[in-house]
């Protein structure tokens, strides 16, 4: 299956998202950039993260710590969600 990349350029323009918030996110090991040609892109599975993290910033104020500490107590609880299923 192939896999489509999204320019960051774009994306940031269309959804008013800093693109160097963006390249926090991926220094920061959020979501993953590819750089093909001097070129930012962004795998579309990872989209509706990366749309997450930035309402995140901008309408609640976190910063890239409380982005981190917010997206591992999410995973932390659907883990033990899945797990609780599994009992049942």
């Amino acid at each position: 299956m192939e896999r489509t990349w999204i320019k960051i350029y774009d994306v940031c323009s269309s959804h008013q998202i800093e693109i160097q918030f963006v390249r926090e996110l991926s220094a920061s090991g959020l979501i993953e950039l590819i750089t093909e040609e001097e070129m930012e892109f962004i795998d579309e599975e990872q989209l509706y993260l990366l749309e997450q993290f930035a309402n995140w910033h901008y309408e609640l104020e976190l910063n890239i710590q409380g982005i981190e500490v917010a997206r591992h107590l999410l995973t932390k609880i659907e883990r033990l969600q899945r797990e609780l299923d599994l009992l049942k």
